[in-house]
């Protein structure tokens, strides 16, 4: 059974002021080619379909034709939201989606569920786990199961509501999701299985643009959580990349485009052959479709050359100008050359030894000295000329000021 995956489309997002909506049109249309000529039976999208809870209309119209022509070339369709994604909103109708084709997943309601999926070599249980928000779990869910029904004073009766905030404080994404494949677990039945899943795993590499899913680490979850499984399909982190557990296979696919200037890696789909006795072979298909981001930096002269960044005139850049003087309309300018520039950054270089600690007698250095050898400290050269009578200036009347 061939498997497309991939996660992380973002639909509706934007790199800095530029709109990624053709970018992502693109793609969408060359994965549609892709499914097709590899013979794909099943396409996984692991979560964040959307960049924000309420997604563009056009985001949300070219989701459905991509979707519509994905089914059209025989495959089914496996999806789930993301924390980006609003759950109720996205599989509002996952029933009577399920008739076309389209598993669309999220939130609670469903969860626990074992999906048998017929293939054209066999069968295969399907899990699906979207992205599980902690503080929004049914009571007693991601909680210790010896005091789901008590109360703090050990009663069966109604259990308190401070009780009940109490034990939703003490949720983490950890707990919910390893409750929520604790309860598929009985359902696996046939040799092969499929896991999909939106969260942060441990050993995982981060972007800078990827969402925290909660603060101080406790968005994590073992990847032990996913052994047993032929095949888990993550979303989340955008770098394509496998998550080492034992007894299973753990993948990223990674996001089809970049969205920050961290994710100046390669992208691609990953393409799963998952044999019935549940082993699998993977292989990266480059994404052709879409800009590369690209850091420069050099002096204001140095970036308009043409022919010093030729690999960056087409990408998103990020500029970091290095003059020691101030350069007025950086980014205007350096548009002429990368017409994708997106952030610019003024860093003058330092002549490398910067101000000194402050002498023993500093109370007794004269005002105009001790500015003066803290600017060729910091600038590598005295003051001269107009400098050294604007600081003469600023010195003198900042000493009158004291006095008075």
């Amino acid at each position: 059974m061939r498997i497309a995956h991939t996660s992380d489309w973002h639909l509706g997002r934007s790199f800095g002021e530029v709109s990624l909506r053709d970018d992502q049109a693109r793609f969408c249309d060359w994965f549609v080619k892709l499914v097709g000529e590899q013979g794909c039976e099943l396409v996984v999208i692991a979560g964040d379909i959307y960049d924000r809870a309420i997604a563009p209309t056009e985001s949300i119209d070219l989701f459905r034709d991509t979707v519509r022509r994905l089914l059209a070339t025989r495959a089914k369709v496996v999806a789930i939201t993301g924390n980006h994604d609003a759950a109720d909103r996205v599989a509002a109708y996952s029933e009577l989606l399920d008739q076309s084709g389209l598993l669309l997943r999220g939130g609670y309601d469903r969860i626990g569920e074992v999906i048998p999926l017929p293939a054209s070599d066999g069968p295969l249980d399907l899990v699906l786990l979207p992205f599980l928000h902690p503080q929004i779990a049914p009571d007693g869910f991601g909680t210790d199961p010896a005091a789901r029904d008590t109360d703090e004073h050990g009663d069966s009766e109604d259990v308190d509501v401070d009780v009940l905030l109490r034990r939703r404080s003490r949720r983490t994404h950890a707990s919910v999701l390893t409750d929520a494949v604790a309860l598929a677990r009985p359902g696996l039945t046939c040799g092969r299985s499929l896991a999909v899943a939106h969260a942060f795993v441990a050993g995982g590499a981060e972007s800078a643009s990827e969402r925290r899913l909660e603060v101080g680490g406790t968005g994590q979850v073992g990847a032990e959580l996913f052994s047993g499984f032929s095949y888990t399909a993550l979303g989340h982190l955008h770098r394509p990349q496998d998550v080492p557990v034992d007894g299973g296979h753990v993948r990223y696919s990674g996001t089809p485009l970049p969205y920050s200037f961290s994710e100046d890696h390669p992208k691609s789909v990953t393409i799963v052959d998952l044999a019935t006795d549940g082993t699998c072979t993977v292989e990266q298909v480059p994404v052709p479709v879409g800009r590369a981001v690209h850091r420069i930096s050099g002096t204001i002269d140095e970036l308009l050359e043409p022919g010093r960044f030729p690999e960056a005139h087409n990408g998103f850049v990020q500029a970091t100008v290095t003059d020691r003087e101030t350069v007025r309309e950086a980014k205007a300018r350096l548009l002429d050359v990368y017409p994708f520039v997106v952030e610019v950054r003024l860093a003058p270089v330092a002549d490398g030894h910067g101000p000194g600690p402050a002498p023993e007698n500093i109370r007794e250095v004269p005002p105009l000295q001790a500015v003066s050898s803290f600017w060729e400290a910091a600038e590598g050269s005295p003051p001269t000329g107009a400098v050294l009578e604007l600081l003469t200036d600023v010195v003198a009347t900042s000493v009158q000021a004291v006095e008075q």
